[in-house]
């Protein structure tokens, strides 16, 4: 009787999940189109100037309070934004406070 059981579970299982993915895919026929991961700049809407003039001193703190950039990448601090911006004379911008989430 349990295996009977167990084999009608594993009939029904795959066929409750397929008709679920259906489901989705009626409500949102265009869902393919949808990236799962848009880059920082994209998702959230509030990138910002880093205020680099507070650190014109060229030297960084050793302190971790990471930025986002909108370029993607996690930066320890605003402070080595500016720094990097600065060597590699690019225009960085902060997309968000903590870490970028990929």
């Amino acid at each position: 009787m349990k295996l009977t059981l167990l084999f009608c579970c594993a009939l029904l299982l795959p066929i409750a999940v397929l008709s679920e993915e259906d489901d989705i895919s009626s409500h949102f026929p265009d869902s393919q189109l949808i990236p799962m991961s848009a880059p920082p700049a994209q998702q959230n809407p509030e990138v910002r100037e880093p205020d680099c003039e507070k650190y014109e001193g060229g030297t960084c703190t050793r302190q971790f309070d990471p930025v986002c950039g909108s370029d993607g990448k996690t930066y320890d601090t605003e402070c080595v934004l500016c720094q990097h911006n600065r060597s590699m004379k690019t225009n960085v911008k902060v997309a968000g406070k903590g870490p970028c989430h990929v």
